[in-house]
């Protein structure tokens, strides 16, 4: 399989689990402005309707995020559609090299990064929550949204860089639950730092 649209599947994947539908706008909008081919799964998405949708959905989820509470029930929902979105992505930008190696790298890559870093972004605005009555949460979700806005530029414009940022998003993910599971074993209080 060939290695660009790996990293794009595995980089939108994660994108996905800090901002679900970002990662499904670039794909449309590269599709209808930057002429790129857009998998079959994915031509809605290039479509005026499709690109309105993921344009409001997209405003909606960022400035939902910065709301308290509001930005838990966003977490919940997503704890469902984010890993699907994860497993999509890969798997509809390989579907033509190999079906069954686009469904592989979407079920053993896609799927649990984007859950990784859903469930490492739900569980630290958690802790927020919990320490600030939900008053950080807005200033942890703006560098939330930089990030995945990091991601997707470098994904389009060197996706060398895009791949080596998502290895380091994965390993921030692993450290943090590590950290996270050895403190609540040793009975100290939930916390990342």
């Amino acid at each position: 399989m060939p290695f660009e649209p790996i990293v794009w599947g595995i980089a939108l994947a994660a994108a996905a689990g800090l901002r679900l539908f970002m990662p499904f706008l670039l794909v449309g909008s590269m599709a209808r402005f930057a002429n790129m081919p857009t998998p079959d799964m994915l031509e809605w998405t290039a479509t005026d309707g499709g690109l309105l949708l993921l344009l409001v959905a997209t405003l909606l989820e960022i400035l939902g995020d910065k709301i308290p509470v509001v930005d838990h029930a966003l977490d919940t929902v997503a704890t469902f559609l984010k890993p699907a979105a994860g497993l999509i992505l890969p798997a509809a930008l390989l579907y033509d090299f190999s079906p069954m190696g686009a469904w592989t790298l979407g079920i053993v890559a896609g799927a649990p990064l984007a859950l990784g870093v859903h469930a490492t972004k739900a569980g630290t605005r958690a802790l927020s929550s919990g320490t600030t009555a939900g008053l950080g949460n807005p200033v942890l979700s703006v560098p939330e949204d930089a990030l995945a806005v990091v991601i997707l530029l470098f994904t389009v414009l060197a996706p060398v860089i895009a791949a080596l940022l998502v290895v380091m998003l994965a390993v921030a993910v692993v450290s943090a639950w590590r950290v996270m599971r050895r403190r609540l074993s040793a009975g100290e209080p939930a916390r990342l730092v």
